[in-house]
């Protein structure tokens, strides 16, 4: 017998949008559940881990739900709920706007709620924690009791290695944006080889931007938004991370002083990249050792 239920759910954001989602359950009923949301052009599956993770959690009394944020994939067409019915809304990674990330995340777990679950943990990997903080300090009155983030990348360091003249084709975002063309793309590209448009590039790299949160390499900058949490925090990166900067435990040890969370811990993966591909059981496994 299994000792794994998986399941496909519809969820919605709070401003409509249909959320596709995998829900791992373990067979002996519970309240706990640790929701994922997946990082820049990802989606809900992506990952190696994620399957691990769902099973693995199952099957230590956890339940684990996966969900495509507006944010999936290079473009998607995303299908929004209305009063009326369902219209296609134009998303993906190169119309993201990491704002918008507060409607999803509070969709997801209004669901989960109502499934009856009432012990929420957030996961997030890659770009995925930079939406959780946003959430979080935007959120006061939230249900989460704790996090995990996978990955903290530095997305300051991306543009810099990444990305010629970011700063100049920052300014040409923004005027293209004041000009009521926000959806056209960008001459230039993302990491990734990303396509992006002007909105996105401006909400990226524009002064007041919530997408510079772990500044490894730029450590006198504020770490945004993280450094407002004050929830039980496990953090768990790779040692041979593209997307970080600098050594690792250098990294986790800045995070640990730009935290104000009272219950912090960071756990580096030895010879894991940045997707953990090949060291998913080492994960799981270093996970559910914190959950315990």
């Amino acid at each position: 017998m299994k000792k794994t239920l998986i399941s496909v759910h519809k969820a919605y954001s709070t401003d409509g949008i249909e959320l596709d989602s995998v829900l791992f359950q373990p067979r002996k009923k519970t309240k706990k559940i640790i929701i994922h949301v997946h990082g820049k052009e990802g989606h809900f599956v992506q990952n190696h881990f994620v399957q691990v993770l769902g099973e693995q959690y199952a099957q230590n009394g956890y339940a684990f739900l996966t969900f495509n944020n507006r944010g999936h994939d290079y473009m998607a067409d995303l299908l929004k709920k209305t009063s009326t019915g369902f219209t296609w809304e134009q998303g993906g990674s190169m119309f993201d706007l990491l704002e918008n990330s507060i409607f999803d995340i509070q969709g997801i777990i209004d669901y989960v709620l109502d499934l009856g679950y009432t012990e929420i943990i957030l996961q997030g990997h890659s770009l995925g924690p930079h939406k959780i903080c946003y959430y979080l300090v935007n959120s006061p009155n939230n249900s989460v009791s704790r996090v995990i983030f996978l990955t903290t990348a530095d997305v300051h360091y991306q543009f810099d290695s990444s990305v010629p003249e970011w700063e100049k084709y920052s300014l040409i975002a923004k005027r293209v944006c004041e000009e009521g063309k926000g959806k056209e793309l960008m001459p230039i590209r993302l990491w990734s080889n990303c396509p992006v448009s002007a909105a996105t590039f401006w909400n990226y790299t524009n002064p007041h931007n919530n997408c510079f949160v772990f500044n490894g390499t730029h450590p006198k900058t504020e770490f945004k938004n993280f450094n407002k949490i004050t929830l039980p925090m496990f953090i768990v990166n790779p040692e041979n991370d593209v997307a970080s900067g600098i050594q690792a435990n250098r990294f986790i040890r800045l995070l640990k002083k730009n935290t104000v969370s009272k219950r912090f811990e960071g756990v580096v993966i030895k010879n894991a990249v940045h997707n953990f591909l090949s060291k998913e059981d080492g994960l799981a496994k270093t996970i559910l050792e914190w959950l315990k």
